[in-house]
């Protein structure tokens, strides 16, 4: 199991209500992301005045006041920096302070405060944003009563005035991808210094930046590509954040060669691995399943693996690829009659399909079905079968982890055929399209 799958108590969290906070607040955070150098540890020095706001209500919103809808508007297409006037009424201070003193306590190597303040402006933009966005989620909380029933189209119009402010306060592509560099390396440096809370706490920040980026007309996938392409290998370091699963799944194409020489034979053609993983990865509906599958594969050789999980996860490909035959076919039968579809005239599957009968016991559905892929030869027909089987078999009985997923050989004859048939259905299925789209 990951690190990122341990539920940990979610104190330290940096909530979008959270975005400008009292001290009393921030002090709160600042333990929980774990700065603090011991229980006295006095934060006094680390709250800067030229980082801090000192706000006044009338030019702020504030949770305990009530505005008209100019007022708010007013907010929404304001810089929130320039309400700062000095005013004793509010000292609040921005949730990227706690990075702020996370360098200045040299919590993270090779990042210092200098390099940080050159970044500064970015870090204030993305808390704006954040902000503002929750002032329209949550406008009832802010307008007068008198405004009952008609905040629908109130936050529809402060949206708006939204989407427009941030367009003529957007930066250039080129200065975003120099923020999202930094703020990534930032990131690694906390994960190598096992500052995991305020590690995942930045991952907001680099959230925010993709969007600022798409909303500049570039691709996920440039994004992915390009952000600290000397640090990457195999994958997009931006996976570590926020898997982007199109290029995940054709980053991962590898992982596909095992199934090739199947579908070379199933079909009788002769494809490259790259043929078939475009096959694959053109329908993005597939995307889910495919990015399951190769979670899968990584817990096949874990040192640790929760068998729970295996198990969900290839109960949710195998009862996926149900949905997808039938949306795709457009067929209303059951399971079989749509499989039939795929290979039109054969007599070969009412043979396979008794084979196995749905009312067997556990182990004996289990012992047959590794009788008909050990004795039947490679067809269509079979893997089809294969599928079927298995997906009567998952839907209806706890899964005997030892003989479905190892085997008592340890060849894991039944996994690996059942997933070579979630590829060949897949392939069949996109590949069928085609045919027909050249047909028309």
């Amino acid at each position: 199991m990951s690190l990122f799958e341990i539920d940990i108590h979610k104190d330290f969290q940096i909530l979008n209500t959270d975005v400008f906070l009292n001290r009393e607040k921030f002090e709160k955070y600042y333990k929980s992301n774990n700065l603090n150098d011991g229980y006295k540890d006095d934060i006094s020095e680390y709250l800067l005045e030229d980082l801090s706001l000192k706000v006044y209500h009338d030019l702020f919103v504030m949770s305990n006041f009530r505005y008209d809808v100019e007022e708010i508007s007013s907010i929404i297409q304001s810089n929130l920096y320039l309400s700062n006037t000095d005013s004793k009424e509010e000292i609040l201070y921005p949730e990227w302070m706690l990075f702020f003193i996370a360098i200045i306590k040299k919590k993270v190597s090779f990042i210092h405060e200098k390099e940080f303040r050159e970044y500064l402006k970015y870090f204030k933009h993305i808390a704006e944003i954040r902000y503002k966005r929750y002032i329209i989620r949550n406008a009832d909380n802010f307008l007068h009563y008198k405004y009952y029933k008609k905040s629908d189209d109130i936050k529809d119009s402060l949206y708006s005035e939204f989407l427009e402010y941030l367009t003529d306060s957007k930066f250039t592509t080129e200065e975003l991808f120099s923020f999202l560099n930094f703020i990534y390396s930032f990131h690694f440096q906390l994960k190598e210094n096992e500052k995991y809370k305020l590690m995942w706490n930045l991952e907001t920040y680099i959230i925010e930046t993709v969007k600022l980026l798409l909303d500049n007309g570039i691709s996920m996938t440039e994004i992915y590509l390009k952000t600290h392409e000397s640090m990457r290998g195999t994958y997009s370091v931006l996976h570590d954040i926020h898997t982007y699963k199109p290029l995940y799944v054709e980053e991962s194409k590898n992982y596909f060669q095992s199934h090739l020489s199947k579908i070379n034979n199933v079909f009788q053609i002769d494809i490259t691995l790259d043929t078939f993983t475009n096959v694959l990865t053109s329908n993005e509906k597939y995307n889910d399943i495919l990015f399951s599958y190769l979670e899968l594969l990584k817990r096949f050789n874990a040192n640790k693996r929760s068998e729970d999980v295996m198990g969900a996860m290839i109960k949710g490909v195998v009862l996926g690829i149900e949905e997808v035959v039938k949306d795709t076919l457009n067929c209303q039968s059951g399971l079989f009659d749509c499989l039939k579809q795929l290979k039109k005239g054969s007599h070969k599957f009412n043979k396979l399909h008794k084979q196995i009968n749905l009312y067997d016991s556990n182990e004996l559905q289990l012992c047959k079905l590794e009788k008909l892929i050990l004795q039947e030869e490679d067809s269509l027909e079979k893997y089809l079968m294969i599928y079927y089987h298995a997906r009567n078999y998952l839907a209806h009985n706890n899964i005997d982890m030892n003989k479905f997923f190892w085997g008592e050989d340890g060849n894991k004859t039944i996994i690996s055929n059942v997933i070579d048939s979630v590829m060949i259905i897949l392939y069949k299925l996109e590949t069928m399209k085609d045919e027909k789209n050249k047909n028309v």
